[in-house]
C-alpha cells in the first residue's frame, strides 16, 4: 500500500538553510494564479525541481528503488513544496493525485523536510511522519493531512508522477 525509502540525498542537504530556500520559494511561487484555488495557503507551483535539482535527484532515486530499475520515463512529473508555518492549522482536504486523462503506473509520495507528529491520513492508514524519507503509494488513494495545528514550522515536499512505460 504504503513504501517508505529513506533518502540520502536529502539527508546531505537538509539543513536550516536549505529550509529556508524552500520556505522562500514556496511563498514566491504560488501555486495557481486563480483566486478560487484549493491548494493550502502557501504551496509552490509545480516545479520545484526544476530549481532545486537534489529533489529531481531524490524522486528519481526513489522510483528507480521502487521499480527495481533506472530505464522509465515520465509522462508527467508534478513537484511541489508546502509551508505552514509554526501556530498554523492544517488544511484537511480529503483528496488524491489521480491523472484522469493519463496512461500509465500512477504514483504519489511526501517526504516530511522538518520534525513533525503531524503526518498525513489514508482511509486506514496514519502516516507517521520521518523527515528525509519519501513515502510512496498509489495516486488513486485518498489521504489529507492529519489535523492539527503545528508547533514549529512544517515543509513538506510531494510528487505526483505518471511513468508510461519502464524502457
Amino acid at each position: 500500500m504504503i513504501e517508505a525509502f529513506d533518502c540520502s540525498y536529502m539527508s546531505k542537504v537538509n539543513n536550516k538553510q536549505f529550509q529556508k530556500e524552500l520556505i522562500d520559494y514556496t511563498k514566491e511561487t504560488k501555486c495557481c494564479t486563480k483566486d478560487n484555488c484549493k491548494h493550502p495557503k502557501i504551496q509552490s507551483d509545480l516545479k520545484i525541481n526544476k530549481t532545486f535539482k537534489v529533489i529531481d535527484d531524490s524522486i528519481n532515486n526513489c522510483l528507480k528503488s521502487y521499480l527495481g530499475t533506472d530505464e522509465f520515463e515520465f509522462t508527467k512529473k508534478n513537484v511541489w513544496s508546502y509551508y505552514a508555518p509554526k501556530d498554523s492549522e492544517l488544511q484537511n482536504v480529503v483528496h488524491n493525485h489521480i491523472f484522469k486523462k493519463e496512461k500509465g503506473l500512477q504514483l504519489s509520495g511526501i517526504m516530511y523536510i522538518t520534525p513533525t507528529d503531524l503526518g498525513t491520513d489514508f482511509t486506514d492508514f496514519k502516516l507517521k511522519p520521518e523527515i528525509n524519507k519519501w513515502y510512496l503509494w498509489h495516486s488513486g488513494l485518498y489521504h489529507h493531512p492529519e489535523e492539527g495545528i503545528t508547533p514549529k514550522d512544517r515543509i513538506v515536499l510531494a510528487f505526483a508522477v505518471v511513468i508510461n512505460q519502464c524502457i
